[in-house]
């Protein structure tokens, strides 16, 4: 049995490639959010577990269920899921495989800034423009919101999921703060959103070109607006592509 880990594109597109590279073998995957798990469900190919598991419980999983090969394709920023992952591979004493989906590697300066976490994010956001148009997710919007002075104003563009808009609301973003969309998405949609809601700086994740950071970078460039990338948590770095996944899985397998 193969454990894959991650609810994200990058999941379900290595999950495609051991299902063709290991017809017999069987995939359990594994998704936090309801959105993650449902995609995963439609694609099919493997068996869907839904929710946050501790390295506790994937150790437990892992030694119940004979698991061979743990791979991780969560998200480049769940750098928690990540240890938990790392810790229960070590536990059970298993191999573990890291996917992690290529930075966009846009060179700071022509209006592109750095920040090294959301936290430093805000101030620097904070000092370039009043209205801040957010494209981090929902995880650490509190931080950032928390962080900013009163007079400052966000935007956040989150995933259209029943959860995150409240998760908004709770932290007081009106509806006209909140845009539900989809990602990743055209420059000429990003350019438009960040027109429409007045933008004055915006702040994305390097969640490279799968997860649409050089569309918004070029949006941003082109309406002279400046965009704050939080640069990726500290890993320990992995296999940059599918095949590189089969290739790796197929030598502990054999």
């Amino acid at each position: 049995m193969i454990l894959l880990m991650g609810g994200t594109q990058d999941a379900r597109e290595v999950v495609k490639a051991l299902n063709l590279a290991f017809p017999r073998t069987m995939i359990v995957a594994t998704a936090v959010s309801d959105y993650g798990a449902d995609l995963l469900r439609k694609q099919g190919g493997c068996v869907v577990l839904q929710g946050a598991m501790d390295a506790a419980a994937l150790t437990s999983f892992i030694r119940e269920k004979e698991v061979r090969v743990l791979v991780d394709a969560t998200h480049p920023y769940a750098e928690g899921a990540s240890k938990e992952a790392q810790q229960a591979a070590k536990e059970a004493d298993i191999a573990y495989l890291r996917y992690e989906r290529p930075a966009a590697d846009i060179p700071a300066g022509d209006g592109v800034y750095y920040a090294p976490d959301f936290a430093a994010a805000a101030t620097i956001s904070a000092r370039l423009g009043k209205k801040i148009f957010l494209t981090i997710g929902t995880r650490h919007l509190q931080e950032f919101i928390t962080a900013l002075a009163p007079e400052k104003e966000v935007v956040a563009r989150i995933l259209p999921d029943e959860g995150g808009i409240e998760h908004c609301r709770k932290l007081g973003l009106s509806p006209a703060q909140i845009v539900a969309l989809q990602g990743p998405v055209t420059k000429e949609l990003n350019a438009a959103l960040f027109a429409q809601y007045g933008a004055q700086v915006v702040v994305s994740k390097d969640s490279g070109r799968t997860g649409g950071t050089p569309e918004k970078v070029a949006a941003a460039r082109e309406k002279k607006i400046p965009i704050v990338l939080v640069r990726r948590p500290a890993g320990p770095g992995g296999l940059g592509s599918p095949a590189e996944v089969i290739a790796a899985v197929r030598k502990l397998l054999s």
